[in-house]
C-alpha cells in the first residue's frame, strides 16, 4: 500500500486495519417503492453503533450482475469493516424476479429496466431515506461506486441526487444522460483504454451485450470539470501504464480525477472475474483501494460557499 493511500484512510477518522476486523455478515433487505419491491444488500461494519455517524458507499453492479457479485468482485465489504463505513448493495430489476439478469435504467441503457422504465432514483432516494433513518450515518460522506451499467447508475445519482452524494468513483462506466447536478460532486473516473463494451474513446462497443453508441470518457471528464468549475489544466503523472490526470481544486472543495489504464478491458482493476462476459481485470491499480482513498479526501462540504 502506498503511504499516499494510507494516509487517505487514515485521515477518514478511522483505523486503517483495526485488529481482528473482519467482513462483516450479509443482511438483505427489501423496501417498497411505489409499485415495485426492491431489494439491497446491507454491511455494517464492526461496532458500528458505537462509533458514531459513519460513511455510506453504493455499490452498484454491473448490468447482469447482481449485488452478491458486486461484493465479491470489488472486495469493498472487507476493506470497509477495517475502516468503519456501511456499504450497500443495491440491487436492478430483472424479469425473472431473482438475482439473474439484472439491469439498471440509465437512459440510454440497459435490459429489462430501461424497457419497464424502472424510476431508478426514486429507488436510491428512499433507499438513503430508510438508511438515514436507521443507522448513524453522516450525511456529509454519502458515495457511490459502480461497474459498467452500474457505473451508469453511479454518474445517475451523482447528476440526480447531487444533494445527497458526496463523490462518485466510476469503474469502466459512461455518462449516458443529460446531467445538471444541484451542486458540485467530487468525480473519479477508472477506465481502460482496450474496454470493449464501454469504449474508451466512444462508439459502439464490439463486445456490449446492449447496442448503443456510447459517449467517450472525455464527455463525463469535460461535463464534471464544467459542473464543478474546475481548472482547465490537470496535474498529470503516469507509472507502469496508468495515466492519473487530476483537475483541482474545484468548487466546494471537489475534485476530477481520472486512472485511464493502458491496454485495460471492461473489469473492476484488481478485483475478481465475475464472468467470462469480462475482460480479466488489470493489476495495475486496485480500484477499490483507489476509490476509498478518494472517497476518504473528498467529503461533501458541510458549509458550501
Amino acid at each position: 500500500m502506498s503511504e499516499r493511500l494510507a494516509a487517505l484512510l487514515l485521515a477518514f477518522g478511522t483505523p486503517l486495519f483495526a485488529q481482528g476486523a473482519a467482513p462483516p455478515a450479509t443482511v438483505e433487505r427489501h423496501l417498497r417503492v411505489g409499485a415495485r419491491e426492491r431489494s439491497y444488500l446491507l454491511d455494517l461494519p464492526p461496532n458500528f453503533a458505537t462509533r458514531g455517524p459513519l460513511p455510506l458507499v453504493l455499490n452498484f453492479h454491473g448490468g447482469g450482475g447482481s449485488p452478491s457479485g458486486a461484493r465479491t468482485q470489488s472486495g469493498l465489504s472487507t476493506l470497509a469493516a477495517r475502516v468503519g463505513a456501511i456499504v450497500v448493495y443495491p440491487a436492478g430489476s430483472g424479469r425473472f424476479g431473482d438475482e439473474r439478469l439484472l439491469t439498471w435504467n440509465t437512459g440510454s441503457c440497459c435490459g429489462y429496466a430501461k424497457a419497464a422504465n424502472v424510476d431508478e432514483v426514486a429507488f436510491v432516494r428512499a433507499l438513503l431515506d430508510t438508511l438515514e433513518r436507521a443507522y448513524p450515518i453522516d450525511r456529509n460522506r454519502i458515495f457511490a461506486t459502480g461497474l459498467s451499467n452500474g457505473g451508469m447508475m453511479t454518474y445517475l445519482v451523482a447528476c440526480r441526487l447531487a444533494d445527497r452524494i458526496a463523490a462518485i468513483a466510476v469503474i469502466s462506466g459512461e455518462l449516458s444522460i443529460d446531467c445538471n447536478p444541484s451542486r458540485p460532486v467530487s468525480v473519479l473516473i477508472i477506465h481502460g483504454t482496450a474496454d470493449q463494451n464501454l469504449p474508451y474513446d466512444g462508439g459502439v462497443g464490439a463486445k456490449a451485450l446492449d447496442k448503443h453508441d456510447v459517449r467517450p470518457v472525455s464527455f463525463a471528464v469535460d461535463s464534471w470539470k464544467r459542473f464543478d468549475r474546475c481548472p482547465d489544466a490537470a496535474l498529470t503523472s503516469a507509472h507502469d501504464g496508468v495515466t492519473h490526470s487530476i483537475w483541482s481544486p474545484c468548487a466546494e472543495g471537489t475534485a476530477v480525477e481520472l486512472y485511464k489504464i493502458q491496454s485495460g478491458g471492461h473489469a473492476w482493476p484488481g478485483g475478481q472475474r465475475m464472468s467470462r462476459i469480462l475482460d480479466a481485470p488489470s493489476n495495475a491499480l486496485d480500484a477499490t483501494q483507489v476509490a476509498w482513498a478518494f472517497f476518504a479526501a473528498h467529503p461533501r462540504a458541510a458549509n458550501p460557499r
